[in-house]
């Protein structure tokens, strides 16, 4: 799926394990952090955008969530007509619906941490929502030890004291979903 059949200007990108990706504008604009380096540097155009804070298998994600959107939003702009907003049909929204839980299922615990800190680093605002519900969806109703084993949290309650605190609220660790890996 292409947007255009005319020439797109590209930009280099250049990760931290020293991968370079070559982008459309278009893409690559969708990124907050290279928009903002891009416009500071007018004059460096024609060299590598670095990315010292996002590894290659993760921006090769980041690029391809944008790049899907950014073909999807071209193929359903709307003609030319007035109309005060533009809404999807149900379909429409299934298919971007459908490709973003097909990226979400690609990832781990640990690579859905690591996709956020890049989307994050990158200011890909629309991703890094997409990821944190994701998140939020992963640890909903789970237990604490899921939680804190997720995020790489150390108990450092006694075990008394987490004894107490079970105990105090025990109307909080009822009818848990069971812990994923």
């Amino acid at each position: 799926m292409s947007v255009t059949a005319t020439e797109t200007n590209k930009i280099t990108l250049l990760t931290a394990d020293e991968e370079e990706f070559v982008v459309d504008e278009a893409i690559a604009m969708e990124l907050g952090t290279v928009k903002m380096y891009y416009e500071d540097n007018p004059d460096s155009c024609d060299e590598a955008i670095p990315l010292p804070n996002v590894t290659s298998k993760y921006l090769a994600k980041v690029i391809e969530y944008y790049k899907w959107h950014v073909e999807y939003r071209a193929k359903k702009a709307p003609k030319p007509v007035k109309i005060k907003f533009l809404q999807y049909e149900e379909e429409e929204d299934e298919e971007a619906k459908a490709f973003d839980e097909a990226l979400l299922n690609t990832l781990d615990n640990e690579g859905m941490k690591q996709m956020i800190m890049a989307a994050n680093y990158l200011d890909a605002k629309d991703l890094l929502e997409m990821l944190t519900q994701a998140v939020a969806d992963r640890i909903k109703n789970k237990s604490v030890e899921y939680v804190r084993k997720f995020f790489g949290i150390e108990n450092d309650y006694t075990p008394e004291e987490e004894a107490e605190l079970r105990k105090q609220n025990e109307w909080a660790i009822e009818d848990l979903d069971p812990d994923d890996d």
